[in-house]
């Protein structure tokens, strides 16, 4: 399954992780934490630019593919999950995550973040969200056969999207839970982190059925289900996609959210 995910799984463009680098005002040597670094992906676009990474995930096969990947000449990996790890206060010039923030616990991961950060330090999230296409009806169709949570799942259109995204940007966490379709906002990361700022990549690809369905058991929605709601929803994915001619066409976009840490309150003196 690591090897897998790491084939099917799209990396980042190189103007988002250097836009992302940019905003943060990270050099050659900034030390920067990456939270729930899998097959090291984005780990090595870190390490191309030069920084020194702690990168954190608690899957054991997906790090030692980063780990077989990269080395540890500038990167320091530790097993285990973000909320367990140990890692040194105020001592990061930027906590990165790609695909994974929504993963860790929202009572601890914003908070956690901040500390983390020197001042004037940047929490970087990047994540690859999509709009809606033509099959989308019939995709979700699929899933609500064997998924019960998929009931609640919506499609959008590119702007409701983006509209929604800004009119959350005041708060990371709100604008981060509209964007991964997670329950992961929380209010006082509104006072840890400034407005955030959105930069957003477009990719448009055509993809077979078995492509598609590559990236599909990728996920941990299909992970869960037992093994014959495995079979079912393949075969109704396969047959949407031949239906519709073989092939379905699709944009994602690319996405970046950056917010910098705020000053850190001074504590009231005694009486």
């Amino acid at each position: 399954m690591a090897a897998d995910y790491d084939r099917v799984r799209s990396s980042y463009p190189a103007s988002l992780v250097d836009a992302a680098c940019s905003t943060a005002r990270l050099d050659r040597g900034s030390r920067v934490v990456e939270v729930g670094c899998g097959t090291g992906k984005l780990t090595g676009a870190l390490v191309e630019r030069g920084l020194h990474v702690d990168a954190v995930d608690p899957g054991a096969k997906l790090a030692e593919i980063a780990r077989r990947r990269l080395g540890e000449s500038l990167v320091r990996f530790h097993l285990g999950s973000f909320e367990a790890v140990e890692l040194p206060v105020r001592a990061f010039d930027a906590v990165f995550s790609a695909t994974a923030f929504h993963w860790v616990d929202p009572a601890v991961s914003w908070a956690k973040a901040a500390r983390l950060l020197r001042p004037g330090g940047a929490l970087a999230l990047l994540t690859h969200v999509g709009d809606m296409t033509e099959l989308d009806p019939e995709w979700l169709a699929a899933w609500r056969e064997v998924l019960p949570e998929a009931a609640t799942w919506v499609s959008r259109d590119a702007k409701t999207l983006w509209d929604g995204a800004e009119a959350r940007h005041e708060n990371v966490s709100e604008l981060w839970s509209w964007l991964s379709k997670h329950d992961i906002a929380r209010p006082e990361a509104a006072e840890l982190f400034s407005a955030a700022e959105i930069t957003a990549v477009p990719i448009d690809k055509e993809q077979t059925a078995e492509e598609s369905l590559a990236l599909v058991r990728t996920s941990s929605s299909y992970i869960r289900l037992d093994a014959e709601c495995q079979r079912r929803l393949d075969q109704r994915l396969r047959a949407v996609i031949e239906n519709a001619g073989g092939k379905v066409s699709s944009r994602t976009f690319a996405t970046l959210v950056t917010a910098r840490v705020r000053p850190a309150r001074r504590e009231p003196e005694g009486p």
